[in-house]
C-alpha cells in the first residue's frame, strides 16, 4: 500500500498526537501520591514508596530498587504535651531496636517550614548497622515523629548515601488551619 505525501504527513502527526496523549496520561499516573495524617500531608514518589496508612500512623516501605538500598520509614501523630514531647517520643522510639540512647541529643531541623529536632541513636550490634534515626515536630496540639528504626542488627541504607527520612521530611506540608 503506497500513501501520499500528503496522507503520511497526515498519519505522523496523528501518530505524535497519540503519543502526546499517551505520554500526558502514563506521566499523570506514575510518580506523585499523598498521603495524609492529622495535620500533616506527605507528597511522595510512588515508584520510590509504598504507604499504609493505619491508626494514628502511616508506613513508608521502599519499592522495586530502593526496597535493597533504604529502609522503611513511619510517621506517627502523638500527643504534643509537653516541653519535652519529641525527646520522650524519640526516647521511646529508640527502645524498639538496641540503640545506645546514653547522650542522645537532638540537632534542629525544619519540616514543612516547622522547626523540629532529629534524634539519631547508634545500634548496640556488632557489625555496622545505619543509626536508628528520628525526626520531631511539634504542630498544633500534636507532635509528630517520623523515624527509620531497626528492630535488628540488620539495616540496608548504611553505606548509601540515601536518607530516606530526608527524602520523606522534604515533601510534608501542615495544614496553616492548626497552626
Amino acid at each position: 500500500m503506497k500513501f501520499s505525501d500528503g496522507q503520511t504527513a497526515e498519519m505522523m502527526r496523528a501518530f505524535a498526537v497519540a503519543m502526546l496523549i499517551a505520554l500526558a496520561i502514563a506521566d499523570a499516573d506514575a510518580g506523585e501520591a499523598i498521603a495524609e495524617l492529622g495535620d500533616v500531608r506527605v507528597t511522595y514518589d510512588d515508584a520510590r514508596w509504598r504507604t499504609v496508612e493505619r491508626h494514628g500512623r502511616i508506613e513508608f516501605a521502599p519499592q522495586g530498587e530502593n526496597a535493597h538500598r533504604m529502609d522503611g520509614a513511619v510517621l506517627r501523630v502523638s500527643d504534643g504535651d509537653g516541653d519535652n514531647a519529641c525527646s520522650d517520643l524519640a526516647l521511646r522510639a529508640f527502645e524498639v531496636g538496641h540503640y545506645d540512647t546514653n547522650g542522645l541529643a537532638p540537632t534542629p531541623v525544619v519540616v514543612g517550614g516547622i522547626p523540629g529536632q532529629r534524634f539519631e541513636a547508634h545500634t548496640r550490634c556488632r557489625n555496622a548497622t545505619p543509626r536508628g534515626v528520628a525526626i520531631c515536630v511539634k504542630h498544633g496540639a500534636y507532635a509528630y515523629l517520623l523515624q527509620s528504626l531497626n528492630s535488628g542488627c540488620r539495616g540496608n541504607n548504611l553505606f548509601s548515601g540515601i536518607d530516606p527520612l530526608n527524602e520523606i521530611a522534604a515533601q510534608i506540608t501542615f495544614t496553616p488551619a492548626s497552626r
